[in-house]
């Protein structure tokens, strides 16, 4: 071996090992006690009521209320027709804070045969009472909830209650 190719190998080798020189372990640090508040586990309402039709206008019973810890697997979604009850959340200045529309129980779309050409045509059926069911995920900050019908693009409110205490 050339005695000019010794120190240079010799220098490329000890250059190649210094770099894999080993670094220092990290010590250990335990994590910092949280200084905020914890956060408020998500909560369910469960809303059963009844709607009865009068001469005076629409009537809503509330069957039960029902607040639960737990988070919506599968956010449903807002009804897509004409006539609709709107299901408002709202914190304690009145504000709203989130919406849900439910299609309207008591109008009922049917789909049926009009005639001998068996054609399909669609009616709508208005019933006298009817029950319905929500399943609302709640706000932090909810305090109320309000209960509006839309029927022809006018909006009636029904009813407005407090969130009920854990259940």
């Amino acid at each position: 071996m050339n005695p000019v190719c010794k120190p240079i190998l010799l220098i490329f080798l000890l250059s190649s090992l210094a770099g894999c020189a080993r670094r220092p372990a990290a010590t250990y640090q335990p994590l910092a006690a949280a200084t905020t508040a914890a956060p408020e586990t998500a909560r369910l309402l469960f809303l059963s009521c009844r709607l009865t039709a009068a001469p005076a206008g629409t009537q809503l019973e509330v069957l039960q209320a029902k607040a639960v810890p737990g988070d919506l697997k599968i956010p449903e979604a807002d009804a897509d027709t004409p006539d609709f009850l709107r299901v408002l959340q709202l914190d304690g200045q009145g504000q709203v804070l989130n919406q849900v529309r439910v299609p309207h129980p008591l109008r009922r779309s049917v789909e049926h045969v009009a005639d001998d050409h068996r054609t399909f045509q669609r009616s709508e059926v208005v019933l006298l009472t009817a029950e319905f069911f929500v399943r609302l995920a709640l706000r932090p900050t909810t305090a109320a909830i309000r209960v509006e019908e839309v029927v022809a693009g006018t909006t009636a409110k029904l009813s407005e209650f407090p969130i009920p205490s854990k259940s």
